[in-house]
């Protein structure tokens, strides 16, 4: 509570119509701070406070602890002017005075005596007002307000109703304030709680996403190979060919980056590391995601089929992770269809929404449907119909989606099974 800070202070403001000061005090204060909330609130009421009374310091406080020992400041007015804000413990001074026993106090002279450690760290007080705040509900001590003074004041007889309603007003703004306060923290809690259980539900779906990986990995894996092996046979030629030895070996390197590009997008993925977002050529990409499925699908029994405009513009993705989640709703839509069903198919759309500012990409199948029970717990993790699969994928293929500044639902008006996600378009893209 002690400051370093130099005390220059004005004489004590006189006057025998204590009656009138004291309305006077209300009325400017009540009218100041009416309209104002949270800091700017404490702010104003500290300022008012101390010019009001003509004293030195002001100050409101909430308590961190209980017993009521040990505060934070608020706001804190010292010498014409706002200080940085401090925690402090309240015992041998006269705010515990006010906190300990739940008074208004009022010394208009004697501090010295009363307190002569604080009063003289304090650079020589001499008179003090306190009074706790209490919160309008439970009636705790919640804070306090005080205000004190270097020199003695006029032993007029502060009206204490008039600092209990600006106490009441200050303890429905506090408890305000705390309110918000552990309405925030929770709701950081939650997602803090979330994001560990997706990184969780991660780590665990390294079985389920390395199939599709696989995919991924293998194509630039045989190209490696082949061009590894195009090499050697030119080397074990009479006489080798320089030129195309390079040839086989720069498209070599070329294909080991592109596998290097998939680790590390994986292992950022792992390590609840950003997307990392890019334009990309997203009838592309979803071109190619549907032919590297195309085999598995016929290998089902199921007709892939897909409709894309003839032009769609780029897309902030992740080139690793977005596939995945295609590939995701590609691989539960065919798992959907039994071999009973008259029809199986498996459509993927994709187009621009009807305001033009995102791709929407559908996936729909000719399965039974989603049974009723199930679409409220969906994208849960572990929520799944499969007697073989975590049911983490739907809830990760969300995450991602979100990641990306997108949304995936069900859309149970559809007249198949269909899940559909958005992609916000391109900044560049969209102009």
């Amino acid at each position: 509570m002690s400051t370093t800070m130099p005390a220059q202070f004005p004489a004590d403001a006189t006057g025998d119509d204590t009656a009138g000061l004291d309305a006077d005090l209300l009325h400017l204060i009540m009218e100041a701070t009416a309209p104002l909330t949270g800091g700017e609130y404490f702010s104003s009421l500290v300022q008012r406070l101390a010019q009001s009374l003509g004293v030195d310091v002001a100050l409101v406080t909430e308590c961190l602890d209980y017993p009521e020992s040990h505060v934070r400041t608020l706001a804190f007015w010292h010498d014409e002017d706002f200080i940085e804000n401090v925690e402090f413990d309240v015992v041998g001074t006269p705010c515990e005075d006010v906190l300990g026993n739940g008074q208004f106090c009022y010394y208009p002279r004697g501090m010295t005596e009363r307190y002569p450690e604080w009063a003289t760290e304090e650079g020589g007080v001499e008179s003090f007002i306190g009074i706790p705040i209490h919160a309008p509900n439970d009636d705790r001590i919640i804070g306090h307000i005080a205000a004190y003074h270097r020199q003695q004041l006029v032993d007029r007889r502060v009206v204490e109703s008039v600092f209990r309603i600006i106490a009441a007003r200050a303890g429905a703004e506090l408890q305000r304030v705390q309110a918000e306060r552990a309405r925030r923290d929770a709701e950081d809690r939650a997602r803090q709680h979330l994001h560990e259980l997706a990184h969780v539900s991660r780590q665990h779906s390294m079985g389920e996403m390395a199939s599709a990986l696989a995919h991924e990995i293998r194509q630039p894996l045989t190209s490696i190979l082949c061009s590894c092996n195009a090499a050697q046979r030119v080397l074990d030629r009479d006489e080798s060919d320089p030129a195309l030895i390079r040839q086989n070996l720069e498209r070599a390197c070329r294909s080991a980056e592109n596998v290097n590009e998939i680790i590390k997008s994986l292992s950022r993925y792992t390590r609840k590391a950003e997307p990392q977002r890019e334009p990309a050529d997203i009838e592309s990409v979803v071109r190619n995601t549907v032919e590297l499925f195309r085999s598995e699908a016929r290998s089902s029994g199921i007709t892939l089929t897909m409709d894309l405009p003839d032009r769609l513009p780029p897309v902030d993705i992740d080139r690793v992770l977005i596939p995945q989640v295609i590939m995701n709703l590609l691989r539960n839509a065919v798992d959907a269809i039994d071999e009973s069903a008259a029809t199986r198919e498996v459509r993927l759309d994709a187009d621009i929404d009807a305001a033009g500012e995102r791709l929407v990409v559908s996936v729909s199948d000719t399965g039974k449907g989603i049974d009723p029970e199930l679409r409220e717990r969906l994208f849960e993790p572990f929520a799944s119909s499969k007697n073989d699969g975590m049911g983490i994928g739907l809830s990760l293929s969300r995450s991602l989606i979100e990641d990306h500044g997108g949304a995936l639902w069900y859309d149970a008006a559809a007249p198949r099974t269909t899940f559909r996600f958005s992609l916000p378009l391109s900044s560049a893209g969209h102009a």
